[in-house]
């Protein structure tokens, strides 16, 4: 009778020990769906991120192709008008000569003249475009922590004693991230992300005056000449 009581104590004991075991191990993995959820949560903002610099950037790209393609017809019609002048003109040969004399490096001067005001675009662009990448990456390293953090936790498991212990370890540590993620690394993302949109305001202007800068010279050379030759016609 003795032996069946202790061994009907050593029964309920290892049934307790296994429950106990049980529920820190659900207790791990509630901490591991927080994490989860967390990061999910940041990757949720980096995906908002791309989505909207992406869309921003398309916009601005249409834009500046936009305008760039009309100051090409632009040229264009300003190069077909001139010359179609200069081969109507009455004028004498010599007078014909000076006046054209530079046509074709002042063409040659309109078309490096837009391909600056492009690389200018382009060299903003690109600049914002990586800061924002840069933020991307450096806030990717905090998701990525979040994991670290739970393995090390299921890692050391069996060293800790008590829930308490297990959530002062690894639940403070994901509390920590998150707090650091909304106060510091969201807002520097938006910041970053407001430097994409901000170009509409503040690049496409200049690109803009820029382009207008390189036909009006173009334009202001072709009216030289037209001028020139109807002097010498007369």
């Amino acid at each position: 009778m003795k032996s069946l009581f202790v061994c009907l104590l050593l029964a309920l004991a290892g049934q307790s020990l296994a429950q106990s075991e049980n529920e820190f191990v659900e207790y791990l993995l509630e901490i591991q769906y927080q994490a989860e959820a967390i990061h999910q949560l940041m990757e949720g903002t980096f995906d908002n991120v791309r989505f909207s610099m992406s869309d921003q950037l398309v916009e601005l790209n249409r834009q500046l192709i936009g305008r760039m393609n009309e100051a090409l017809e632009e040229v264009e019609q300003i190069r077909e008008e001139t010359e179609a002048f200069v081969g109507d003109s009455s004028a004498p040969a010599s007078c014909v000569n000076v006046a054209v004399a530079n046509w074709e490096i002042e063409i040659d001067l309109a078309g490096q003249a837009l391909s600056r005001c492009a690389s200018t675009a382009n060299i903003q662009i690109t600049s914002r475009t990586a800061d924002v990448h840069a933020a991307l990456e450096a806030a990717q390293v905090a998701s990525t922590e979040l994991q670290n953090i739970v393995v090390r936790g299921f890692i050391d498991w069996n060293a800790i004693d008590y829930t308490e212990q297990i959530s002062s370890i690894v639940g403070a540590q994901i509390q920590d991230k998150y707090d650091y993620f909304t106060r510091i690394t969201q807002p520097n993302l938006e910041r970053t992300l407001q430097a994409i949109f901000d170009l509409d305001d503040n690049l496409l202007p200049e690109i803009v005056t820029c382009v207008e800068r390189g036909v009006e010279r173009f334009s202001n050379y072709g009216r030289v000449i037209r001028d020139t030759l109807f002097f010498c016609s007369q």
